[in-house]
């Protein structure tokens, strides 16, 4: 009676469509988890801190579970549901297969825009149109001529799962040895001493990524007493930051040098930090028994793929004692299938899977301290730790944060997710203010020059925050100044604070009057399409740009915005690109 049953269960048809179910289950499972995250993994491995297998072995169990328990689901169903279930899942894997191919443009897979995927609503309404268009074909079909569709299906689903997979391995094979196994005495930047002042002289530079000039009004308009915690600050409210992007930003403001786009990144890299411009002028701070630490998360956007090695001359925190991680393998398979999905599925759908650099960049944390980067991670070790000071040295310290690039903090810097900009904002402020108050607590906040500014901006609204504090420096209320500054004068700026001549790196803030008429161009990486496309600096596919374009101007914000709408003054073809 037991054989009869299992007999009636599992016929000979039934046992047919749990096949033909789990190959079209798995066709979907497989692009989506298996060799979706491997195709952008292996393209972008110089931006991930994990290897392959950390999440391979996760994603291809899931695919494979889940494509058995659906087929085996779909082969108990009535013949029409059945029909639709499977019809519906190959077509949105056919459509799936096309975005992907051929429809995506410029896709940032990396999530460097505070703002998400944007899409046109026009764009979206066609795109949305040809995917229900290839699963409602696919689904009449079925119905039509039921043996030639299943017949078409499973060669289908075969075809698109082996030639994938061919393109899977090839992916594999040709992978750098970085993408399977840690490097042992690895260089990178510690975090250590992130929290460490000096008791005695300190020059603080605390950058909030992507935060434009352009935000503080709306930010304000909810927050009135949102630059309270300014009041002995002058606010530089016409600064540009000369270059779009944390690449090449940082690397400028911290070494002086100009990017040179005929060279490859890494090369010009490399080059920077062998200049005698940063020689010098890190010398010169050693000489003045400054501590120059720089805390910023990834390594590559100022070394490239050069090893953080060649910045130990320069900077305190860099060494190559072992690290250990703890890996969120939860956020890690989260990210990746989401990242995955953001690439297949169509327009309109992208914006809820876009992933922001910052949420990948918290899937390994180091054991030991390393460099804490996100705004609710850092504040939050800054209130249980608190700042500590060192009577030995004077401290130089470049802090980067991340700001106002993933709306991600509420008012009281902690982590919400879908936060706004405005929250953001407030939150980045809250978390300079607690900075702020444990300076004092230590007694080092009156002797300190502090500047809080940003690395960029918008590619379009590239004037960033800049506020100013000089030793000893206190007003009743924040001051505002128009000077046409821009972040080229940091380095002399920090040079003048630490009583070094400064004239080897150019004018100081202090030195351009707002009254002076002055030239500023900003440089804006892009995609020109009369020019060819670069590789990335990585050696992993193309660049989203090409070349370097430059935008001069003189005023302030309103002439930028409408330069920037006008066109570039100056190009500059790239020889590689960064993203």
């Amino acid at each position: 009676m037991v054989i009869d049953m299992k007999e009636k269960i599992f016929t000979k048809e039934r046992i047919k469509n749990i096949g033909i179910g789990f190959l079209i289950c798995f066709l979907f499972t497989f692009m989506l988890m298996i060799f979706g995250p491997a195709e952008i993994y292996f393209v972008n491995v110089a931006e991930f801190k994990f290897v392959y297998g950390e999440f391979v072995w996760i994603l291809s169990g899931i695919a494979l579970v889940g494509a058995v328990l659906a087929g085996l689901i779909s082969a108990f169903l009535p013949a029409a549901a059945r029909k639709i279930l499977w019809s519906v899942l190959f077509g949105l894997s056919i459509a799936g297969y096309a975005q992907v191919m051929f429809i995506n443009e410029g896709l940032d897979l990396l999530g460097m825009n505070p703002e998400g995927y944007q899409v046109e609503s026009g764009q979206a309404a066609v795109n949305g149109i040809i995917w229900l268009v290839i699963v409602a074909l696919v689904t009449a079909f079925s119905f039509w001529k039921e043996k030639i569709w299943q017949s078409l299906v499973c060669f289908g689903a075969v075809f698109l799962i082996g030639i994938q997979s061919v393109a899977w391995v090839s992916l594999m094979l040709s992978a750098e040895d970085a993408a399977y196994k840690y490097e042992e005495g690895e260089w990178y930047l510690s975090g250590e001493s992130q929290f460490m002042v000096s008791a005695n002289k300190n020059i603080i530079v605390i950058v909030l990524d992507y935060f434009s000039n352009q935000y503080v009004e709306p930010a304000m308009e909810k927050y009135p007493d949102l630059l309270d915690c300014m009041n002995d600050f002058t606010y530089y409210n016409n600064t540009d930051c000369t270059y779009f992007g944390t690449y090449p930003s940082i690397a400028h403001i911290l070494s002086g040098s100009e990017v040179d786009p005929s060279i490859p990144v890494n090369e010009w890299t490399s080059k920077i930090w062998q200049d005698e411009k940063a020689q010098g002028f890190y010398q010169a701070l050693r000489d003045q028994d400054y501590v120059c630490n720089i805390y910023t998360p990834d390594s590559n956007m100022i070394c490239g793929m050069n090893s953080p090695e060649i910045l130990k001359q320069l900077f305190s925190n860099v060494t190559n004692e072992g690290q250990d991680f703890n890996v969120d393998y939860g956020l890690l398979t989260k990210t990746m299938i989401k990242m995955s999905g953001y690439r297949m599925f169509p327009y309109a759908v992208k914006p809820y899977l876009y992933t922001n650099v910052d949420e990948y960049s918290e899937i390994m944390v180091s054991k030991s301290r390393g460099v804490s980067h996100e705004n609710h991670r850092y504040y939050g070790h800054l209130t249980e730790e608190r700042l500590k000071a060192d009577d030995e040295s004077n401290y130089y310290i470049f802090q980067h944060l991340s700001g106002a690039h993933n709306y991600n903090i509420d008012e009281n810097c902690q982590l919400k997710e879908e936060s706004t900009l405005e929250e953001t904002a407030k939150g980045c402020m809250v978390l300079v203010e607690e900075y702020f108050n444990q300076l004092k607590e230590l007694g080092v906040y009156d002797d300190a020059t502090i500047i809080v500014t940003s690395d960029h901006g918008g590619p379009r609204d590239s004037q960033v925050v800049f506020f100013m504090k000089n030793a000893n420096e206190t007003h009743d209320e924040m001051l505002v100044s128009s000077a046409p500054i821009s972040l080229s004068e940091l380095q002399a700026t920090i040079a003048q604070a630490a009583g070094i001549d400064y004239t080897p790196y150019g004018p100081a803030v202090s030195d351009i009057s707002p009254e002076q008429p002055r030239e500023r161009t900003v440089w804006v990486r892009l995609y020109v399409d009369t020019l060819p496309s670069v590789p990335k600096y990585s050696g992993e596919g193309e660049s989203v740009s090409n070349a370097y374009c430059g935008f001069t101007y003189t005023g302030d914000i309103d002439d930028l915005l409408e330069k920037y709408d006008a066109g570039p003054d100056i190009v500059i073809p790239e020889t590689d690109g960064f993203f």
